[in-house]
């Protein structure tokens, strides 16, 4: 009971400093400015290096946040608790700009437990992420030959909090549910400055709403598995608060100033994951292919239009000898690569994204471990008004794997 007490209290204040911490920029793309802004590419331990994969994956080195269903697999009377931190650098091109930006922040928090027949997990973690800045815009004044700048700046993002359970139906099904809390908000500051006036614009938008999913994993024989996600469209509701301020050379005076006022909804959509696995000696494969369906939601947005976005995953594992007394016998490199479509369409051009991921998996003991993951993507292009994305990414993951409920045999 002490252990248990004690654990609880770590994971409280762990969560109160996770959920602050996520007011903090987790990007620099300017991409981020479109919807919610772009999505989390950091999961849980091994998935990031492996090119994020997992849909068919077990749960039995960690957590996977790929596929409920997958927590029936993992360690039996095991208590798991994961923490990550991320850091990017960003380099933006175009044919006029070539910049790099900097982010660090935690990444994710997972906690869970298993029993004979299930596992139940807990997880808080970024779901999107926005973090742009648009300076020194130049506009004409209407009907004079007079100019204006402006300055935009954006941050925030939503954030999920999810509960995973999985059951084992029989030796070679296991099922899967998680439902999902999606909460966040997202600011954004214009500064309009022209000759003798300057005009603040402050926005607060709040977003939350629920979501559902469900999983499924199939074991054909010891070394090949298949897995099933379906998460189903939802929206979330919007609530924005604004203040507009006109300053002059002499005064200043306020504008507008709203508070919690209802804004229209942002819509998800419908999502459906499939995957697959094999072991070969020491050598694990795995591929994944997601599909999610933006052009049923009929949402528009002034930038550009949303698309379908198709996701191919692939991913490859190595221990040398997991029973090994050499301790580096024991290591598991790991291997993955990424395409992501988008799910933005500018001037007739997708924004999507190739992602080469490598890493380690460090045992600290039979069941812990120490997760390093190395990210490079390249997204958009430099065609027309667009900008091309590289990005170095670092993800530090720490996985703490204890028994619980099992009674003493010795007093």
């Amino acid at each position: 009971m002490k252990k248990i007490k004690s654990s609880i209290l770590v994971i409280g204040l762990v969560f109160s400093v996770a959920i602050n911490s996520q007011t903090n920029n987790l990007t620099s793309s300017p991409y981020s400015l479109f919807g919610l802004g772009v999505e989390s590419s950091i999961s849980s331990g091994r998935n990031t290096a492996m090119g994020n994969t997992g849909i068919a994956l077990d749960a039995s080195n960690g957590f996977n946040l790929y596929n409920p269903a997958a927590f029936a697999s993992m360690l039996e009377d095991n208590f798991v608790l994961e923490f990550g931190v991320t850091s990017e650098m960003v380099n933006i091109s175009n044919s006029d700009i070539n910049e790099s930006r900097n982010t660090y922040n935690f990444s994710n928090i997972s906690v869970g437990y298993s029993r004979k027949k299930y596992g139940v997990g807990l997880t808080l973690k970024p779901s999107t992420n926005i973090g742009y800045e648009l300076i020194g815009l130049e506009n004409n004044i209407e009907g004079s030959n007079d100019t204006f700048s402006t300055n935009i700046t954006g941050s925030g993002g939503i954030n999920e909090m999810r509960l995973d359970y999985g059951y084992k139906l029989t030796d070679n099904l296991n099922l899967g549910a998680r439902f999902s809390y999606l909460f966040g908000k997202v600011e954004e500051t214009e500064s309009i400055i022209a000759a003798s006036n300057y005009l603040e614009i402050y926005d607060e938008t709040y977003y939350s709403g629920a979501r559902f999913g469900l999983g499924a994993q199939y074991n054909l024989s010891e070394n090949h598995r298949f897995g099933l996600t379906l998460d189903f469209p939802t929206s979330l509701g919007a609530k924005q608060s604004s203040l507009v301020i006109k300053y002059n050379l002499e005064s200043s005076s306020t504008l507008e100033d709203t508070t919690d006022e209802r804004i229209n909804s942002f819509d998800l959509p419908l999502q459906l994951g499939f995957g697959y696995s094999t072991k070969f000696n020491n050598i694990l494969f795995t591929t994944d292919y997601n599909k999610r369906f933006w052009s049923n939601t009929n949402q528009t947005d002034a930038i550009g239009d949303y698309v379908d976005q198709d996701i191919f995953s692939l991913g490859v594992s190595y221990k040398i000898n997991p029973k090994s007394r050499n301790y580096f016998e024991r290591v598991d490199y790991r291997l993955g690569f990424n395409y992501n479509s988008g799910y933005l369409k500018i001037d007739d051009t997708k924004i999507d994204s190739f992602n080469t991921s490598l890493g380690l998996g460090l045992p600290l003991s039979k069941n812990s471990s120490l997760n390093f993951s190395y990210t490079y993507s390249n997204r958009g292009t430099t065609e027309d008004i667009l900008v091309q994305e590289r990005s170095n990414m670092f993800n530090i993951n720490l996985t703490l794997s204890d028994l619980w409920f099992q009674k003493r045999k010795y007093n």
